[in-house]
């Protein structure tokens, strides 16, 4: 799954460089919501989560729960560690469904639990 969590950091990088303050208000509120809501679940940090978008991570099981937690709100993958490729897939502007079925092809249900498979 690293692939597709880097896939969907650099999603995230290359969207806010471009969209700058193009982002509604109530994207900019539902994104703090899932946030928040995510950090309360996890117990991730504020810094690993900067740590891991600086590309400087460390793979602590805060920030993989943290990752997990993104993935089932947003409902591309549930509690029991399964990844909807075509929710995935759905989710994503129509110029990148080609690219996203490539990648989402390429995830693998590989860890020691459910927070590390999602990570």
């Amino acid at each position: 799954m690293l692939k597709f969590v880097t896939f969907l950091v650099l999603c995230y990088m290359v969207f806010n460089v471009h969209a700058g303050d193009e982002i509604p208000p109530e994207v900019k509120q539902m994104l703090k919501n899932l946030h928040d809501t995510c950090i309360e679940e996890s117990g991730a940090s504020e810094s690993d989560i900067a740590d891991f978008n600086k590309g400087t991570h460390n793979p602590v099981e805060t920030l993989k729960c943290y990752m997990k937690c993104i993935m089932v709100q947003l409902g591309i993958f549930d509690d029991d560690g399964a990844f909807d490729k075509e929710a995935y897939v759905d989710l994503l502007p129509p110029h990148m469904t080609e690219f996203g079925k490539k990648v989402a092809a390429n995830c693998k249900a590989e860890g020691s639990g459910v927070c590390d498979i999602a990570y």
